[in-house]
């Protein structure tokens, strides 16, 4: 079934430049040294905003002003840490509408100053 609603220009026109951070585990490599885990980051496009004040008020204070909605053309993993204007958010929520349209849209969690 074709997908319905083709959003990836407007996606595109409102994205803006983050990075993607995942953690790729350690391992044993071929000589049996440890390779500690390592934080890989990717340069991605997408529309970053603020989280909407009903989604606030439902979330009965897990979620705040400080979160970002972020709405993608590529899947991100859960867990994932997102920079974008110098600060950090972690991927807590999806929902993944590429069955009728073309994009994923993720409720992201601002990181502590501190971590």
């Amino acid at each position: 079934m074709a997908k319905r609603y083709n959003f990836a220009r407007l996606i595109q026109k409102y994205a803006a430049p983050c990075q993607l951070i995942t953690n790729q585990p350690g391992y044993y490599n071929d000589d049996g040294i440890w390779i500690e885990p390592q934080e890989i980051p990717v340069d991605k496009q997408a529309a970053i905003m603020p989280v909407p004040e009903r989604t606030i008020y439902n979330s009965g204070g897990r979620y705040s002003t400080a979160d970002r909605m972020v709405i993608s053309l590529d899947p991100f993993p859960l867990q994932a840490l997102i920079v974008y204007r110098g600060h950090k958010y972690r991927i807590e929520e999806a929902a993944d509408y590429t069955e009728y349209a073309d994009f994923y849209q993720y409720l992201a969690k601002w990181v502590s100053a501190f971590d």
